[in-house]
């Protein structure tokens, strides 16, 4: 595998990675807590468990853009142009035919963070409730 080079990957919370030999991973566009993705180097498959999760596919072309120093990775602003470029070749590289792969894990984020709010709104209302009985 060729450092900077895009790959489509099957692994746990992406599909397209970018390789980095030094970290012996796949920078990804991840989801995970909100809509809006940050960079996450996803552990090749071979590295084993439990962090090895990304078995690569195929290559499918060289990153053009400049990558973010590792310390920058949840930075929205440093690494906006790289995530939109990930998500942007998933799209037209689907991990199956017609799959929308990128907005199902927006969606996925997006409910998590629902359903979290829903849970800070009962514990206020339960917190509430004890406190005026008293």
């Amino acid at each position: 595998m060729q450092a900077g080079v895009a790959y489509a990957i099957w692994a746990r919370n992406a599909y397209v990675g970018i390789w980095l030999p030094e970290a012996q991973g796949f920078l990804i566009s991840r989801y995970k807590m909100d809509p809006t993705p940050f960079l996450f180097v996803e552990y090749h498959w071979d590295t084993g468990e439990p962090c090895g999760t990304a078995k690569p596919l195929r290559a499918l072309e060289n990153c053009p853009l400049p990558l973010p120093p590792e310390a920058a990775y949840y930075d929205e602003g440093q690494n906006a142009v790289v995530c939109a470029w990930l998500d942007a070749l998933e799209e037209r590289h689907p991990p199956l035919p017609g799959w929308d792969s990128i907005g199902q894990r927006r969606q996925g984020a997006a409910m998590w963070a629902q359903q979290q709010e829903e849970k800070r709104m009962k514990r206020r209302r339960v917190t509430r409730r004890s406190s005026e009985q008293e």
